[in-house]
């Protein structure tokens, strides 16, 4: 497998999956709040002394596409992107396709964990996240 044929692998199931819609998934996250959203961590508040400011650390959950798998299809293809070895074709569709993960972040996929729990509605991700491994193994 070449580094062209992983971006034509990213480029083809991307295509599907935007049409589809980007998976989702409950993301928890803690946040200090002037109204209450989501569970009150009293401790928390107590210790960092926001109840004087008339505020609460709130534990909440987002459903959000800034999931670990949106995370590494995006960094894949931006890898793939800065990449020579990718015809300029792929480069381009890549590029437009990086257009509906403007609310994914960014990781690093020398540092990442490649042990993903593909929920029921992910299946589709793996032949991407295979590309997306393959390349940063060969350009990492």
């Amino acid at each position: 497998m070449t580094l062209d044929d992983c971006a034509k692998t990213l480029v083809d199931g991307l295509t599907l999956q935007v049409k589809r819609g980007l998976v989702k998934e409950y993301v928890t996250g803690t946040d200090e709040e002037s109204s209450i959203k989501g569970r009150m961590d009293v401790s928390s508040s107590i210790r960092e002394r926001t109840i004087y400011k008339r505020r609460m650390i709130c534990v909440f959950e987002e459903y959000t596409e800034n999931c670990p798998l949106n995370r590494i299809v995006k960094a894949g293809a931006k890898l793939l992107i800065s990449c020579d070895d990718v015809s300029e074709e792929n480069r381009k569709k890549l590029q437009d396709l990086m257009l509906y993960f403007s609310t994914v972040d960014n990781i690093n996929l020398r540092r990442m964990s490649w042990r993903i729990n593909y929920g029921k509605n992910a299946k589709d991700y793996r032949p991407m996240v295979e590309a997306c491994r393959f390349a940063a193994k060969a350009l990492l």
